[in-house]
């Protein structure tokens, strides 16, 4: 939910971002879970590692998501143990590829 933190994160140097959280289980709740760590992977160009609490009241759901938004794991509601190998390679391929941080502009100017 905070784009902000990630994006503090990868300006200073982060490659991959571990997402901690027990969400809250609900109607839509786990979409919005898994929406959101693609929208950071891919706004940030960063690997994330979205590690959701599992058990009563909230989602569980962990997933890894590549720097492209590509899910690569995604776990049940269930308590689950899973180990991913990450390729820096891959990172710098989409980095090169989609050049969207070297492309930010900090300054918003109104339209007149």
């Amino acid at each position: 939910r905070f784009p902000e933190s990630a994006r503090r994160l990868v300006d200073a140097g982060a490659e991959v971002l571990v997402v901690p959280a027990a969400w809250a289980a609900g109607p839509l709740k786990a979409e919005h879970w898994r929406t959101l760590a693609t929208a950071r992977a891919i706004e940030n160009t960063a690997v994330v590692v979205a590690v959701g609490q599992a058990g009563r009241g909230v989602t569980g759901r962990s997933l890894v998501v590549g720097p492209d938004g590509v899910v690569g794991l995604e776990l049940g509601e269930e308590p689950e143990l899973r180990t991913v190998d990450l390729d820096p390679e891959a990172l710098r391929g989409v980095r090169e590829s989609n050049p969207s941080l070297a492309n930010r502009r900090y300054r918003v100017v109104p339209a007149v």
